[in-house]
């Protein structure tokens, strides 16, 4: 398990061991599923395509009675159908989206959107979605903003409020009953609970009680990975027949609303039997799951983005505009003043120098000490990884203020166990 293959997930990246096979891909952004499939058609096979879909379209080939309203095709290989439907007094409008690229067609359909919605679905399905949409080989890491799907890739900065969702699963020819789960998600405004409170609620606990005693715990409680807080259970489940089976999950929670802090969670499963049999036994021992485990959630982190490119005839010219917004764990693309977007006391100030080719840090947010902390000269703090947006270049950039605000926001570790009884 030495050698390992890195996969793009979203804004993230995984390594798996080089005997992985996908198992499965999904993939959600700005307003629903994208679908992409390795079709084979040319420009003119698009076309053809694009027409017969537009007549299924007419002929009532959308769920829900949508009828054709109108075909746009923002750029070439591209078309957008606008579909609308009545209903009690009520207009409600579908999408379907198409995109063609390298081979690779990208889909992507919606309905349900309000009268004083649709206009800015449409615009940004034109310019955000289809206009940054392109192929993407599958062992291509690429250099610049944006998120990863299955055989593509959007550009996007990660500014916008939009639903962002990436799921990989892995399974292995020599280890045929072990399945590993991938997933990253946006955060909503609130943030879901925590693994172990979600553990502490599970059913297992009362439904389960003869079996609670003889489950192996190897570890439970804080985990950090990387800039990562989270939380982990590793623990191996009895079953009827004589043996264990493996369940681990770790799980770090993210912030509100925050492209470059999502929900990021692993699963991994052994003992996972084919169609028609409930479990089987493992093919790895408990330090074999544990390491294939440990292996996989230590090499996650966000995916870097390179610098903006210096053009040698200008090489004393800004190279990245006021407002560029880059990511905890990206290379600096401008050496300058940057701001983070956290709102409360940060170790060293909210405004920060920092050189193109740099690492750009996570946020260490400080707390307000108790009275024993402040007799041990101590003081709480927890770290986050944040967004940073040039504010200033070097040259005009005058002193940095130090932020002084103080915060109330809790330190939230976190993660999730799927709410399921062990197997029997």
């Amino acid at each position: 398990m030495s050698e390992t293959k890195t996969y793009c997930v979203g804004r993230f990246l995984v390594d798996a061991p080089k005997e992985a096979e996908i198992n499965g891909q999904g993939y959600e952004f700005m307003f629903g599923r994208i679908e992409s499939e390795r079709s084979g058609v040319d420009a003119k096979g698009f076309t053809a395509l694009m027409e017969k879909r537009e007549a299924d379209i007419k002929s009532g080939a959308l769920e829900g009675k949508y009828q054709l309203t109108k075909t746009l095709t923002p750029l070439p290989n591209s078309r957008l159908f606008v579909a609308s439907r009545t209903l009690f007094r009520s207009t409600a409008y579908a999408i379907d989206t198409h995109r063609l690229d390298g081979g690779i067609l990208f889909s992507m359909k919606q309905d349900s959107f309000g009268p004083e919605k649709i206009d800015s679905v449409v615009d940004r399905l034109q310019k955000n979605l289809l206009a940054h949409l392109r192929a993407r080989q599958s062992n291509e890491i690429p250099t610049e903003p944006g998120f990863c799907i299955k055989d593509g890739f959007i550009a996007d900065d990660g500014s916008k409020d939009q639903a962002e969702y990436g799921q990989i699963g892995f399974r292995f020819k020599a280890w045929p009953d072990v399945l590993i789960v991938f997933t990253t998600r946006e955060n909503g405004e609130k943030l879901d609970d925590t693994l172990l409170e979600r553990y502490a609620k599970s059913p297992i606990h009362t439904e389960y009680a003869d079996v609670i005693g003889r489950i192996k715990t190897f570890r439970k409680g804080d985990r950090k990975v990387g800039s990562l807080a989270g939380e982990e259970i590793v623990q191996a489940y009895p079953t009827d027949a004589g043996y264990f089976i493996h369940q681990f999950a770790w799980d770090s929670p993210g912030q509100p609303n925050a492209a470059f802090s999502p929900n990021v969670h692993v699963e991994m499963f052994t003992g996972q039997g084919h169609a028609g049999e409930r479990t089987v036994r493992p093919s790895l021992t408990d330090d074999q799951a544990i390491k294939l485990f440990d292996s996989v959630v230590n090499s996650i982190r966000l995916r870097p983005t390179g610098p903006v490119k210096v053009s040698s005839a200008e090489p004393t010219s800004p190279q990245a505009p006021l407002g560029e917004i880059v990511a905890t764990g990206s290379i600096c693309p401008q050496t300058g003043w940057w701001q983070c977007v956290e709102t409360g006391n940060v170790d060293g100030g909210r405004r920060r120098f920092f050189k193109a080719g740099e690492a750009m840090p996570a946020a260490l947010l400080l707390g307000d000490a108790n009275i024993w902390q402040s007799l041990r000269g101590q003081r709480p703090s927890h770290s986050l990884n944040t967004v940073w947006s040039l504010v200033a270049y070097e040259e005009t950039a005058a002193a940095p203020v130090i932020a002084t605000a103080k915060t109330d926001a809790p330190d939230v570790p976190g993660a999730s166990l799927p709410d399921q009884p062990p197997p029997g």
